[in-house]
């Protein structure tokens, strides 16, 4: 029985109000500086470099081991 109402429970996700006004203040604002924008792209590489697979050969130093 309990199983049945955790899989029909949707799950809304609580926003706090300064997450709100965050979130909003980065959509109005469309022009961010210069430190901002490469902040923004540093962390877009770091998640493109998580997330995509790369296929590397393995490194001639650790073939001796």
């Amino acid at each position: 029985m309990a199983e049945k109402k955790i899989k029909n429970m949707q799950r809304t996700g609580y926003v706090s109000e300064v997450d709100q006004f965050l979130r909003d203040h980065d959509k109005n604002c469309q022009s961010f500086g210069e430190s901002r924008q490469k902040e923004v792209s540093k962390h877009q590489r770091i998640f493109a470099k998580r997330d995509a697979v790369v296929e590397e050969q393995a490194s001639p130093l650790w073939e001796k081991f």
